[in-house]
């Protein structure tokens, strides 16, 4: 089969590899559609000390059922299907509480097995037995599918902030993660969703799809908060935003998001920071005295995962706008080129 082989840093190459064959209770799925992620680009610029080369990355996916092992029944071949990477044992200590985003051994699709970036994925049983594999309607288009994955993680940091009614929910980063929370928080009620971004770009592709309710560009070299806070303030009557969302791997915005929260706000930080200077320096006094609750939030459960997706299967979050490129599976370096130069929003795999 043909497929996206990941040998080293910006080193991709297509090749022809061997299709894999189900286990006993695993299944393959033909890939339809594949999205190329953030997290894939960190491992094409940069490497993962837990993935070893040569790989197939891949982890936002959906296909038909190609083949199935004797044990499977959920599944049958024609099956269309969008399965969630993560991959929990569904037994320790958080998987029986429900917590399987924090399961002590979890694994993943396009991780420790190989993903999706190719013809066909092999899918372990597991999937099947801990619920993260969905079947998907004949109205749904496998590009939407893919969507759920990007789209869980964002749910799984909004049922953690528990947005309120009338809320001022103010978001850093437009990105696609940073527009799903913009969806989200509308569903839950928000008064005012503020979607802030270094670049203007992003910002007017968020406006022009009404994504959010009002925008602030706040300058890639912009070191001075205050003209930032300001704007807030004018929006909020002086108190600052109900709920703070760091949306992007930046120390500067969890810094930001400090000082631009109300008394007793609620920060979300929901991406990861750089390995090397992971460390944010934020104001605890302005924790203290404001009473605030800084939290993260990492990954979903199969429960969320299941709801996400029916999320885009009814058009409850409309995955349509998010997909600006589809490419052929020949074009994956372009694509992550064109993600590095802050084209689009989500970059999708087509053709195989």
């Amino acid at each position: 089969m043909k497929a996206a082989v990941f040998n080293g840093i910006r080193d991709i190459t297509i090749e022809e590899i061997e299709k894999p064959m189900p286990g006993p209770d695993d299944f393959v799925l033909k890939v339809k559609a594949a999205a190329l992620c953030g997290s894939d680009l960190r491992t094409y610029l940069h490497g993962h000390p837990k993935i070893k080369t040569p790989h197939v990355l891949g982890h936002e996916f959906a296909g038909v059922v190609e083949s199935v092992g004797e044990n499977v029944t959920f599944v049958k071949v024609g099956d269309r299907v969008a399965v969630h990477p993560g991959v929990p044992c569904g037994h320790c200590y958080y998987c029986d509480r429900g917590q399987q985003n924090m399961c002590e051994t979890r694994k993943q699709i396009g991780g420790q097995y190989p993903g999706a970036f190719a013809e066909y994925v092999n899918i372990p049983g597991k999937c099947i037995e801990v619920g993260t594999v969905v079947h998907i309607p004949e109205e749904c288009s496998f590009e939407i599918a893919t969507l759920g994955d990007p789209l869980v993680s964002a749910l799984n940091g909004q049922e953690i902030l528990n947005v309120q009614y009338g809320d001022t929910v103010l978001i850093l980063g437009a990105g696609p993660i940073g527009y799903f929370h913009a969806m989200l928080a509308r569903l839950k009620g928000a008064g005012n969703i503020i979607l802030a971004n270094r670049s203007q770009g992003r910002l007017d592709y968020a406006k022009e799809h009404n994504i959010a309710d009002n925008y602030y560009c706040i300058g890639r070299d912009a070191k001075d908060i205050k003209p930032f806070r300001d704007y807030i303030n004018s929006m909020t009557e002086g108190r600052g935003a109900e709920v703070v969302i760091v949306a992007n791997t930046s120390t500067e915005s969890a810094r930001q998001a400090v000082q631009l929260a109300a008394k007793n706000g609620k920060v979300l930080l929901f991406a990861g920071f750089p390995k090397d200077a992971p460390e944010l320096g934020v104001d605890g006094n302005l924790i203290h005295y404001n009473q605030l609750n800084v939290m993260g939030a990492l990954g979903s459960t199969p429960r969320q995962y299941q709801l996400a997706e029916k999320m885009l299967f009814t058009n409850k979050i409309n995955g349509n706008i998010m997909i600006t490129h589809r490419i052929p599976l020949e074009e994956i370096n372009e694509g992550f080129q064109k993600m590095i130069d802050g084209e689009g929003v989500k970059i999708v795999i087509d053709k195989f």
